[in-house]
């Protein structure tokens, strides 16, 4: 007796299955790119936003120490 192979025959309009995986994966690595790429842009906002206050409030930013300081001038 002959085996015969028996394909999935997919429709016209479907994608098969190995692609449909790889969208998703690639979907799901873009997606993590850009959740990683905000959240690095909210930190850079958060500390550019504390150096703007400590301006604001008369204060010199020591970027080297990372703090707001009201009595010595840094330059920078």
């Amino acid at each position: 007796m002959i085996a015969r192979l028996h394909r999935k025959k997919h429709k016209i309009d479907e994608a098969p299955a190995w692609q449909r995986k790889v969208v998703l994966i690639v979907s799901v690595l873009a997606a993590a790119t850009f959740l990683l790429f905000a959240a690095w842009a909210v930190v850079l906002l958060i500390e550019r936003a504390r150096i703007d206050d400590c301006l604001d409030d008369g204060g010199s930013y020591d970027y080297e120490r990372g703090r707001c300081d009201f009595v010595q001038n840094h330059p920078g």
